[in-house]
């Protein structure tokens, strides 16, 4: 087997194990506690090993039977990216989220870098506008008439609205 092949069944592994199988130690095996975790959710754009692991554990809690659908996966030398869809109901609160029972569906896309046999480096990004809405706590604006929030009309524009 070859190493894209090895680091491509880890990733899928881990994915598998935590999300499908409720799994949550596998975090602690599968990831080195020297990983970063690079997003655009945190103000530094990068959490430690220790922060993402609490943030899992946090969404994990809100999401408990959440699932994971592996849509791709592309490996090249040490580095996997996948594309995966994340189904779940809301549960358990997330900060400033109370559960009401919201299903989501979320697309997400990671490229984790893999170094004898431990996930080290991670890069995330996810529809977060998408979940937002489906947990009720943003909305999109309608682009289909003119008038407040709509399409055409521009708050204090009056003389550019169309």
């Amino acid at each position: 087997m070859s190493v894209e092949s090895e680091n491509k069944a880890l990733v899928r592994r881990f994915y598998e194990d935590y999300y499908n199988n409720s799994r949550l130690d596998a975090i602690d095996d599968m990831f080195d506690p020297s990983y970063v975790h690079y997003t655009p959710e945190v103000s530094e754009g990068k959490m430690s090993y220790e922060e993402y692991r609490e943030h899992i554990l946090t969404l994990s809690r809100a999401f408990p039977h959440m699932r994971v659908a592996i849509e791709d996966q592309i490996a090249e030398k040490d580095r996997v990216v996948t594309r995966l869809t994340m189904y779940g109901i809301m549960e358990g609160d997330l900060p400033g989220i109370p559960a009401k029972g919201q299903e989501v569906k979320v697309d997400v896309i990671t490229i984790m870098a893999v170094r004898e046999g431990k996930i080290v480096e991670g890069w995330e990004q996810y529809d977060s506008l998408g979940m937002s809405i489906q947990l009720g706590v943003a909305q999109i604006v309608s682009t289909l008439k003119k008038g407040p929030q709509e399409k055409g009309y521009f708050p204090g524009w009056e003389d550019y609205n169309i």
